[in-house]
């Protein structure tokens, strides 16, 4: 558990100037939030480099998934090696700094946090015991726990729990679906009148391991995409939302390396995280390839076919990629990318918000050795597991 005495360390560096040949729209400094074990960062990005601008560190911890609550400068924080779940306060968002607010005890070992549409829940999907927390986050202090769900039904090929890895609030602002990696399953969690129960259970085929997913809408239709771990699978479904109920039609099912490029070791590679941008562009991490570096696949969205087509790989220029996500201005110009190892922790790629393609060149990386936690320089998989603008 955090605990009001951590350490915390705050440096605040001067914004360096972009590179000349920047666009304009990367000059402005751009905030982020990056977790991995035992610490949270945030960062200034310029356009061409990342700068760190304040550290928390809880040795033993894992802040592996964060919300920030932005009216009333709240971050929330998962540690997904106990049963904590934390609050921080930025004093200004734009400085990086941020300091620990309390802790309050819910399930062990949640990974993914989601706010319904209004922030005054938050939901979190608990990994490492098969349950899922709703907190009330309505008012300006600590999370109120409101209810623990046990996640049941029957277990995929050789697990040995459920293991709810995500939780993504749709585009109606009604339901979140929960992948659940150890039961093969998505999970619709139902936040009508505040009841939060879960009304729909999709199976998956044995082996699938669901894990993250992302929601696309187009016109008054929703699709919504899986990729899974276990069988490094992307699965496209549309959505029929009927009267208090939430169908999924099962379109298409393809590899998440694409036909071409398959993992140099089919045994370990695992999918990880998913992110999509404008309604066509659907980008996944690859992770434990075997190949130099890891990767992420770009696949394309057509809203005519209702298909969802391979486009290209590119490096993720580390090992692990256990989080991307994209920038936040109109056109999502960039993708940041968090390796848990390899040379480089962080990573900023360029994306064509044309053709949604990603420019093989980085522009900017950050070592994996100077976003690691004091004490853990020799322990593997140490990297950033979370990044995100803010």
């Amino acid at each position: 558990m955090m605990l009001p005495s951590l350490i915390t360390l705050l440096t605040l560096g001067s914004m360096a100037t972009a590179a000349p040949t920047a666009r304009a729209r990367d000059v402005v400094s751009r905030r982020l939030l990056i977790g991995g074990p035992s610490q949270i960062l945030t960062a200034n990005f310029n356009g061409s480099s990342f700068e760190i601008t304040g550290k928390n560190v809880t040795a033993g911890t894992a802040p592996s998934w964060m919300r920030l609550k932005a009216s009333t400068n709240t971050l929330y924080a998962v540690d997904e090696n106990s049963n904590s779940l934390n609050q921080f306060k930025f004093d200004d968002i734009t400085s990086g700094e941020f300091a620990y607010a309390s802790s309050v005890t819910g399930s062990s070992g949640v990974v993914f946090l989601e706010f319904n549409k209004d922030k005054t829940r938050l939901v979190g999907a608990a990994y490492g015991s098969a349950m899922i927390d709703v907190w009330d986050v309505s008012a300006d202090g600590a999370p109120k726990l409101l209810k623990q769900i046990k996640v049941e039904g029957p277990l995929g090929p050789n697990q040995q729990a459920h293991h709810p890895h995500q939780a993504l609030l749709d585009p109606t602002g009604r339901f979140i679906i929960l992948p659940d990696l150890g039961g093969d399953q998505l999970l619709v969690l139902d936040t009508k009148d505040d009841k939060y129960e879960i009304t729909e259970t999709i199976t998956l085929f044995p082996g699938a391991g669901p894990r993250h997913g992302g929601f696309i809408t187009s016109g008054d239709k929703t699709f919504y995409t899986v990729a899974c771990e276990l069988s490094n699978k992307v699965i496209l479904y549309g959505l029929d939302y009927t009267g208090d109920g939430l169908a999924f039609k099962e379109i298409s099912t393809q590899s998440t390396y694409g036909a071409q490029f398959p993992p140099a070791n089919a045994t370990s590679a695992a999918a990880g995280a998913v992110a999509i941008a404008n309604n066509k562009d659907v980008y996944i991490s690859n992770r434990l390839s075997g190949n130099e570096t890891d990767s992420i696949a770009h696949f394309v969205f057509n809203a005519n076919t209702t298909s969802l087509t391979f486009s290209n790989t590119v490096s993720s220029h580390g090992i692990l990629p256990r989080d991307i996500s994209l920038s936040i201005d109109e056109d999502q110009s960039l993708l940041f990318v968090a390796n848990q190892a390899g040379d480089n922790g962080l990573v900023a790629l360029r994306r064509c918000p044309v053709s949604g393609k990603l420019d093989a060149n980085p522009v900017a990386t950050k070592p994996f050795t100077e976003l690691i936690a004091l004490g853990l320089e020799n322990e593997p998989n140490v990297g950033p597991q979370f990044v995100q603008e803010i």
